[in-house]
């Protein structure tokens, strides 16, 4: 899928969050760029950042943990050769100002996680390379959303903050429990904004995914593992594996079809039995010349004749211009 404005997909767009499931093997991280693309995926996005940048190196585990995590930038350009070599988009969140000005080089959009969406001068960065940029809502409240938006429209102007910047509802949690997922912020924020809106999904399982759709998300974004049960790193485990996103990604196809348009029409296979279905209204007796059309002389019978049904607001009470036999059917011409 060719992204050209955030407020014009005519599909769901489907990001597989890789993040830091490779763990910092690169094989890995091929391999889930592969079947990624081979479940439908339209982007695989990982999160590209230096953890001297990132994480202050006295919280040892955790520095050591993303330090082992880390690619160069040498080797995220590999992977974004084998994510176009199996026609999906390589996209990725920008957690420094050195990762953002490489992925700004190297990529059409970046994200911004939840956890940055008050680090303004990281957003402004990405913002003036006119890049696409989503942004994960965890943790704010509208009130801070609306200073987001104000901060986007003075740097884009609103028609290109709204051709380039998306948001994405999130729950900032691992996992997120189903009482805790408020999925009708999706239709809240699409109403109270004038953005596209999707939806990070931090539950385990495959429902908020589909149901977010259902309730307007235009991107649905979905941590994506090898197997969770790979190893203890927290992220495996609220992951999908390949046979899940499969799934998701087919349930959102299917939903994007019956979901349909914003209107009330009788679809075209109800046209075909729509004849056969509607009442017609004959006689139940003889009904002389002059007489009142009631209730008590009429009956209303399912027919093959039918063409154009006749309302009973347009019969009861009307005058017959001759005599009508039983078991006929009663037309506009027979009635005063």
């Amino acid at each position: 899928m060719k992204l050209t404005h955030f407020k014009k997909l005519k599909k769901t767009f489907i990001i597989a969050e890789i993040g830091n499931n490779h763990e910092g093997n690169l094989n890995l991280a091929k391999k889930l760029i592969v079947l990624a693309a081979k479940a439908g995926a339209d982007a695989v996005k990982f999160q590209t950042f230096k953890t001297n940048y990132f994480i202050k190196n006295t919280d040892k585990k955790r520095f050591n943990r993303l330090k082992k995590f880390e690619f160069t930038f040498k080797e995220f350009l590999f992977l974004k050769k084998i994510a176009q070599k199996n026609k999906i988009l390589f996209m990725s969140t920008a957690l420094d100002f050195e990762s953002a000005n490489f992925l700004k080089k190297n990529t059409s959009i970046i994200k911004i996680a939840s956890s940055d969406n008050n680090f303004f001068p990281l957003m402004g960065n990405i913002l003036r390379s006119k890049k696409f940029l989503i942004i994960s809502t965890g943790m704010i409240e509208i009130k801070n959303l609306n200073e987001i938006i104000k901060f986007i429209y003075n740097i884009l102007g609103k028609k290109e903050a709204h051709k380039r910047v998306a948001f994405l509802h999130c729950v900032t949690s691992y996992p997120v429990e189903p009482r805790y997922a408020n999925l009708r912020s999706i239709s809240y924020l699409s109403e109270k904004t004038d953005f596209c809106i999707g939806y990070s999904d931090h539950t385990i399982g495959t429902e908020a995914s589909l149901a977010s759709v259902a309730l307007g998300a235009k991107i649905i974004e979905k941590h994506f593992t090898i197997d969770k049960k790979f190893s203890n790193f927290r992220d495996h485990s609220i992951s999908s594996d390949y046979i899940e996103l499969k799934n998701i990604i087919n349930s959102i196809r299917k939903l994007e079809v019956m979901l349909g348009k914003k209107n009330k029409i009788i679809q075209a296979p109800e046209k075909k039995i729509l004849k056969y279905t509607r009442r017609v209204c004959y006689s139940s007796k003889n009904i002389e010349a002059d007489e009142l059309i009631t209730i008590n002389n009429i009956k209303f019978l399912r027919s093959k004749k039918n063409k154009n049904f006749s309302s009973l607001k347009n019969i009861l009470g009307k005058k017959t211009k001759a005599q009508i036999k039983k078991n006929k059917m009663i037309k506009k011409e027979h009635l005063y």
